[in-house]
């Protein structure tokens, strides 16, 4: 990202994981009945979910949107910065949307994430690495076995250890 401070960064990042996010879960490159089924599966059954693929299910994938946790303000800007980006919607149904994502992926459900079992898609919108990032971190738990500590990933070529720092309070190696 350059020179923005860590909090900007993180900001700035999270939308980018957050719109890769909707765009997998909701609509992808697999098609819409590829995409809805694996909505149905990952997207909590409730009031909104329907909205929220209709909303996002040009741009997101379900894995990444559940696996991002956010507190209303939150998802209040994300929503805003994907309408500035092109989603379209009514007001009540951007409303529906955010009471979705507010009610069935709030902030404090989020637990720390194994770094030894972490998915691809975890380490980038939970740790915020970069998918090169995830790809190395993968591999060398794969040739060297499980961390023990989350410092234990200073040893990690090709891994920016500075982010796995910035969110150690969220990542664990369990």
């Amino acid at each position: 990202m350059g020179k923005m401070p860590g909090h900007v960064e993180d900001r700035v990042m999270r939308v980018f994981v957050i719109a890769g996010a909707c765009a997998l879960v909701l609509g992808g490159a697999a098609g819409p009945s590829t995409s809805s089924l694996a909505a149905q599966s990952v997207l909590p059954d409730a009031p909104g979910r329907d909205a929220t693929v209709k909303l996002c299910g040009n741009c997101h994938g379900a894995e990444t949107v559940a696996s991002v946790r956010l507190a209303p303000e939150g998802w209040r800007e994300t929503i805003a910065r994907m309408v500035a980006a092109g989603a379209q919607g009514t007001d009540q149904e951007l409303e529906t949307v955010f009471q979705y994502l507010s009610a069935q992926f709030p902030v404090e459900a989020q637990k720390a994430l194994d770094l030894n079992s972490a998915t691809a898609v975890e380490l980038e919108s939970v740790a915020g690495l970069l998918r090169k990032e995830s790809a190395a971190l993968i591999a060398y738990r794969e040739k060297n076995g499980p961390c023990k500590k989350v410092e234990d990933l200073k040893k990690v070529t090709g891994l920016d250890y500075k982010k796995i720092d910035a969110r150690k309070a969220r990542l664990a190696c369990m």
